[in-house]
């Protein structure tokens, strides 16, 4: 009796050690399933939370995209709506034709002045180029004429060196005829002045 009262507790054991193992085993199971269930529900709270900042984002996006066509539109209508103001206002029009005609006239007079100032200047060159000429032929006949006095002066004074020399020449000639020396005639230099009176 007592082998089977140990076989029986041995046996109440091993089916305790089970339900004990198997309660172990869920409860790990469980554990483990909790925190993949964990994981998972965060890994899709990050999934949704991305996607829902890729949504706001788009939206943001397509209200940017819907603001600046309608600010285009808005701009697009305003310069319609100036041209055909522009276009349909006579009194502008007259202005602007009016404004026109007075830049080119102010063009053309521009014009015309700068021609005759360019003339003038082409005139003033002329005329300060024939002073400059007159100036240059008065020096040349100053020189011309200081030349001419200076050769004039020369030749004066030439010719009263030679007057001068001549007369010199006739009194040393006279002297000499007038007041013979005691030579004989060979005694004479060759050249010399003769006197033929004797």
């Amino acid at each position: 009796m007592t082998e089977v009262t140990a076989v029986s507790a041995a046996q109440r054991n091993r089916i305790v050690q089970d339900a004990l193992r198997l309660r172990d085993q869920q409860r790990d199971d469980v554990a483990t399933s909790r925190a993949r269930l964990l994981a998972e529900v965060r890994q899709r709270a990050d999934i949704i939370e991305q996607q829902v900042q890729i949504d706001t984002q788009r939206l943001r996006d397509r209200r940017d995209d819907i603001q600046f066509e309608t600010d285009q539109d808005d701009e697009v209508r305003e310069q319609i709506r100036v041209l055909d103001t522009i276009a349909n206002d006579t009194l502008f029009q007259r202005n602007q034709d009016n404004i026109i005609e007075e830049l080119n006239a102010a063009r053309d007079d521009r014009e015309g002045l700068e021609a005759l100032l360019l003339r003038d200047l082409e005139g003033q060159r002329n005329d300060i180029a024939e002073l400059q000429a007159a100036e240059q032929r008065r020096e040349d006949i100053r020189a011309a004429i200081n030349d001419r006095e200076d050769r004039l002066i020369e030749r004066r004074a030439a010719e009263r060196d030679e007057e001068i020399r001549q007369q010199i020449d006739l009194r040393v000639s006279l002297d000499r005829i007038n007041n013979p020396p005691d030579r004989q005639p060979s005694d004479t230099e060759r050249g010399g002045v003769l006197d033929v009176r004797a």
